[in-house]
């Protein structure tokens, strides 16, 4: 994949606005990769699980682990290192970054270096290579053994399940079996209902299309149903900020030229239950630097109330898989930042990508995953539906200008 196929943005056009300088610095060893331009390494981003990085360039060397997190979590730990190769007698040094598996995940990690070069003034001809690995990808259920983890029949549960699983043990739900391996976790917990939910933690970031390849093999080994439970960007309003919950009824595939509008969608059983949660349409786009105010003009055309890189991908993954019996899809979801509308002045004041893990957001994050847990309890333990946010739907979605998914 060459270099100019990685999505570029400004501070002016996104709708981060300056914070997306500060976004990009904060995911990458600043000082590390300075240090390694001046000294001429050229930067190569591989779509590798980093532990299996020696077995492709047995010379490299880690020299960065990347984000630190502390020692009591579990799950989306795994995230890109960096490695250096020594240069060979044809060739300069390079910063090798393993990106585990997904081309949306190498192309995000891939614009965010090369995003930091700009703002740093840096030679952008430093990233020389983006690079993926199709069989790494095809087959990761495979190789990550997700068999271990998934029966079938199991209705299972995603996204913030180390968060949320004590939640639901307080809400009423009883622990009955754990299963682990290097890749994933899982907690069996039941309810007086007689109903149980497979909690499953992924140890991995699942970003963008690697998380639909997840949701295909989860159908394939029998699960009924997945409820995905995490973070998106909200175009609603800021107010909504950790202080609503999201359950999409329809879905749109975009990026920053076209878009698939998601017509064979699986089953929502979680809306059903609760529909004063519909949030309407929902758009998942490759990148967040895809995301700037060119594209939240073509989302507000379409009525999307909603973004992020995985839930629509999820959804037409799933209604796009022939045979077989159809698992339910639920993505329920808070806010954690919202997008900006082209010539909308940038809130400074507002949370954002930047700074969610700063005490103040993440005494919010933490309310905010209570009513989560509130609703997955009723919805899992046979109670009744909470009354939720009010019912607000997008418009229409319009077959003009969309290619037509399904």
């Amino acid at each position: 994949m060459l270099p100019s196929a990685v999505p570029r943005t400004t501070h002016r056009a996104h709708t981060m606005g300056s914070a997306v300088d500060l976004y990009a610095a904060q995911r990458v060893p600043g000082a590390l990769l300075d240090q390694l331009v001046a000294d001429g390494a050229g930067i190569e981003v591989h779509g590798i699980y980093p532990d299996h990085l020696a077995a492709v360039m047995p010379r490299a060397r880690q020299v960065h682990t990347g984000h630190a997190f502390g020692p009591d979590k579990r799950f989306n730990v795994v995230r890109p290192r960096f490695f250096t190769v020594p240069a060979s007698e044809t060739g300069r040094a390079r910063l090798v970054v393993a990106v585990p598996p997904g081309n949306d995940y190498v192309l995000h990690y891939a614009s965010l270096i090369r995003h930091y070069l700009g703002a740093r003034r840096l030679p952008a001809g430093a990233l020389t290579g983006v690079f993926r690995y199709p069989r790494a990808e095809t087959s990761l259920a495979d190789w990550t053994r997700l068999a271990d983890l998934v029966e079938p029949g199991d209705r299972v549960l995603m996204g913030y399940v180390g968060e949320l699983v004590p939640l639901l043990l307080e809400g009423g739900g009883s622990a009955r079996e754990t299963r682990a391996n290097d890749f994933y976790g899982a907690v069996r917990v039941g309810f007086a209902s007689g109903e149980s939910v497979c909690a499953l933690g992924v140890r991995f970031s699942f970003w963008g299309c690697i998380a639909a390849r997840l949701l295909v093999a989860l159908q394939r080994l029998g699960a009924s149903e997945i409820v995905y439970a995490g973070k998106l960007g909200t175009l609603t309003s800021p107010d909504d900020i950790y202080r609503r919950l999201f359950v999409p009824s329809a879905y749109l595939v975009a990026d920053s030229a076209a878009g698939v509008a998601v017509d064979a969608t699986p089953r929502n059983a979680l809306l059903e239950f609760c529909p004063a949660l519909d949030s309407g349409l929902h758009m998942s786009v490759g990148t967040v630097l895809e995301e700037d105010v060119h594209q939240r003009a073509y989302a507000d055309e379409h009525g999307v109330q909603t973004i992020d890189n995985e839930i629509s991908q999820m959804a037409m993954a799933l209604g796009r898989t022939p045979g077989g019996p159809r698992a339910s899809f639920s993505a329920l979801h808070f806010a954690t930042d919202y997008l900006r509308r082209p010539g909308e002045e940038e809130r400074r004041d507002l949370d954002n990508l930047t700074n969610h893990r700063m005490r103040g957001a993440l005494r919010r994050k933490q309310r905010v995953l209570q009513e989560v847990a509130g609703v997955l309890c009723a919805y899992y333990g046979g109670g009744t539906s909470p009354a939720g946010a009010p019912r607000r739907r997008g418009r229409a979605l319009p077959v003009d200008g969309l290619a037509r998914g399904g």
